[in-house]
């Protein structure tokens, strides 16, 4: 059987919004609405087409346009196809490593009080779109004819505020937002504090310039125009400054800004690899900014095999990426893995040669170095040149491209300073990770060892079952190794089912995992007796409440380590590909048993 594709799929089931707001990417592509008879059947067709080839959207979100200006029938059917899907495909998606998100609906809110019933029946996730401050709503989201819908959103923001599934907010900055900065952040206390809407999942965009926004509105856009980098980043600094400190300090750090994180679309090497706009005629396009450009169309699902449009997307994307202009600045910086040059459509239709969120993403991975450290030269240098090969060719300069690629896997892996051992003798931390000295375990009044399985090919395997002893020792120390906040540290168990599945991109066929459990510092010290320099905890009704999940003559696996140490050895994966390669199964000391009634 062929491996299956995991693919983002966005729906637009029409084109059409209610709104004229002055900095729309999409400039008069909203003002004609589509045919109602295709709106539902192009969805169902795309999806089976999909399904018929083993690609299998990961994440249905509906966009627009305005999704919520279509009949609230056809909007009904859309969203029981995507209940019926999810409820269908959910657990293969879960097992594949992504997330199983509600149905997902991003709306400009004006409609939010008609459709807020059939929202709620099926517990559907709202994204709304506002400008802020307020004031300065009722100046750019107009509807088509110019008048104002500031005190319809602010009824369906207090609607939404007591909206009892998941929801946000997002708003997009332009220089005139950024003149009202001081009304900016009294309006987020406003929303949150007043209307009672939490601002902590809150996301901020950046207006830019585009080609259809420049057709529709030519000279009334100067006050609406993008915003420099030094000017963006003066936005995020001021913010932060405001909101640090304060019950809002976290959304500030996770969400605020989270579309310029590695986490989007518009940081990957080649977002036509999985994320696809399908509009409601059967046309394919990049994302909800791409259907504005027929550069970035894909095909059309009823004129093309589907598999010749998924074909398409990343070449699509390549071929323009390979068309711009680069910043020779963004191949030696540390951070190029983390944003890829930023959208490629964004660069297409300003004309930048790097992200136009440059400043603020690096101010963003440095102010948060565990999550985004920054990538050593060396690197960065071979990361660069396999970037140039895919999205950037003429970045090299002559002679620098060798024309026959090499086929074998780099001799570099077979060095001794390579070999897994050497990489751990040369780092503390990782000799902490496999250290059997951290965790032992007592069952019956028999010590079992703890050993890595990447460097033992023995070890010892027990009989469990529901009435046995069984105490987990841990070395005193455990919560301060290479900990810089102790108390934030936990002690993390990995209980895995030898019954294999597949999962994630690579397609590998791994142990199934069952059940991860944390306990953090203080409460593991509570709930342990310390005797001798180690602490004492009874695994037992950990056992007994998951015994449920362990099958007759099934071998099941059960991992020890701290937050800490498992942290580091993904970021040593992320950072060491001769580590990764060597340390790609879990390395943690562990027991394997049986469970026996």
């Amino acid at each position: 059987m062929p491996s299956k594709k995991f693919i983002h799929l966005l729906y637009a089931p029409t084109n059409f919004c209610n709104m004229g707001c002055k900095y729309c990417y999409l400039g008069t592509g909203t003002d004609q609405k589509n045919k109602a008879s295709q709106t539902v059947s192009t969805l169902e067709h795309a999806v089976q087409q999909f399904l018929n080839e083993d690609i299998i959207p990961f994440n249905l979100s509906f966009h627009g346009g305005e999704p919520t200006s279509i009949p609230p029938q056809q909007l009904a059917e859309l969203f029981e196809f995507s209940k019926n899907y999810y409820a269908e495909f959910g657990a293969q998606i879960k097992q594949a490593g992504y997330p199983l998100n509600p149905i997902h609906i991003k709306t400009n809110l004006f409609n939010f009080d008609r459709i807020y019933a059939l929202c709620d029946d099926y517990q559907v996730s709202i994204s709304g779109s506002v400008d802020l401050p307020l004031f300065l709503h009722e100046k750019y989201r107009t509807d088509k004819r110019g008048r104002s819908t500031l005190a319809q959103i602010r009824k369906n923001l207090k609607l939404l505020a007591d909206y009892p599934h998941h929801k946000k907010i997002s708003c997009v900055v332009t220089q005139e937002h950024l003149n009202h900065l001081d009304e900016f952040i009294a309006d987020i206390k406003h929303i949150h504090y007043d209307i009672g809407l939490d601002m902590s999942k809150f996301n901020i965009m950046f207006s830019f310039d585009s080609d259809k926004n420049s057709e529709k509105f030519a000279q009334e856009n100067e006050q609406s125009s993008m915003l420099t980098q030094e000017q963006q980043l003066y936005f995020y600094q001021r913010l932060s400054s405001e909101f640090t400190g304060t019950e809002l300090e976290q959304g500030l750090k996770e969400h605020w800004f989270k579309e310029f994180t590695p986490e989007f679309c518009c940081s990957a090497v080649n977002c036509g690899d999985k994320f696809f706009l399908l509009q409601s005629n059967g046309d394919v396009y990049s994302c909800p900014r791409g259907q504005s450009s027929r550069q970035f169309f894909y095909g059309n699902l009823y004129k093309q095999p589907i598999t010749d449009i998924i074909a398409n997307g990343w070449q699509v994307i390549e071929s323009i990426e390979n068309r711009l202009q680069a910043d020779q600045e963004c191949f030696s910086c540390s951070y190029l893995p983390y944003c890829n040059q930023g959208c490629v459509f964004v660069r297409q239709q300003t004309g930048l040669t790097k992200s136009y969120t440059c400043l603020l993403q690096k101010a963003l991975y440095k102010d948060n170095p565990e999550r985004y450290p920054a990538y050593d030269e060396t690197y960065i240098k071979q990361y660069a040149a396999n970037y140039k090969y895919k999205n950037s060719i003429q970045s090299f300069k002559e002679n620098q491209i060798e024309t026959v690629k090499p086929r074998y896997i780099t001799p570099e892996l077979y060095a001794d300073s390579n070999a897994l051992t050497s990489l751990i003798a040369a780092d503390e931390v990782l000799q902490t990770i496999y250290s059997d000295t951290l965790f032992s375990l007592q069952v019956d009044g028999v010590d079992y060892a703890l050993t890595s399985p990447v460097l033992h090919n023995s070890n010892d395997l027990a009989l469990l079952n529901k009435h046995a002893s069984v105490i987990l020792k841990v070395r005193e120390d455990i919560f301060n190794l290479h900990s810089k906040d102790p108390v934030n540290n936990c002690i993390h168990l990995m209980l895995l089912r030898n019954t294999m599945v597949t999962y994630g991109d690579e397609g590998r066929e791994k142990q199934e995992h069952i059940v991860d459990y944390s306990l953090y510092k203080n409460s593991f010290e509570l709930l342990s007796e310390n005797k001798d320099g180690w602490y004492l905890f009874d695994l037992r009704p950990f056992l007994q409440q998951h015994q449920a999940l362990f099958l007759p003559d099934v071998r099941n696996n059960l991992y020890f380590t701290t937050k800490t140490l498992r942290e580091y050895h993904y970021s040593k994966q992320k950072k060491n590909a001769f580590y990764h390669i060597q340390a790609i199964n879990l390395p943690f000391p562990y027991l394997e048993f049986y469970w026996a009634e």
